[in-house]
């Protein structure tokens, strides 16, 4: 069980609103809750409510199914708090044994019991905004001219512009 003071509130984070690994239903055998424990020297901008978030999974997934999972919650979430942000994670653990980085290609059944927090450690960083790209018809077109010194730049130039 980890404890948490106020001030270490907001590095903790719940992931809900997973993907679902299959279309089918889960049993509870079959199914994990964890809750992720983000380092506290990582800095979060947006403080979230572990318990309003529970995070279900299918015991079969893979350490890397989690991870990318965990990335996807945190970037929809901070989106929504109007910060956009991303997570990449480094490092991940069970923090029952702290000191055991986790293989991101074995089974989450191997090193995870239901209720179980698992700790992460990686770099955040400002959402990639995409540009809106313009219509084909609104762009305007660019020749670039180069060469050498004295190789006939300047000539060719003004045999383009008096010709047109």
């Amino acid at each position: 069980q980890v404890q948490a003071s106020k001030s270490v509130f907001v590095a903790f984070l719940a992931v809900g609103h997973v993907r679902p690994l299959n279309s089918g239903k889960m049993s509870a055998a079959d199914e994990l809750e964890l809750i992720v424990w983000f380092h506290p020297s990582m800095k979060l901008l947006v403080p979230i409510d572990p318990a309003a978030h529970p995070f279900k999974v299918k015991s079969s997934a893979s350490v890397v199914d989690l991870m990318d999972m965990c990335e996807e919650f945190f970037e929809s979430h901070t989106r929504e708090a109007g910060t956009p942000s991303e997570l990449q994670i480094n490092v991940l653990w069970n923090v029952k044994d702290h000191k055991k980085a986790l293989n991101p290609n074995e089974k989450l059944s191997q090193h995870f019991a239901s209720g179980d927090s698992f700790g992460v450690y990686g770099d955040l960083q400002p959402a990639v905004v995409k540009a809106e790209t313009k219509k084909e018809e609104d762009k305007v077109p660019v020749t670039i001219l180069t060469g050498f010194l004295g190789s006939g730049k300047t000539t060719l130039l003004n045999y383009i512009l008096q010709e047109q």
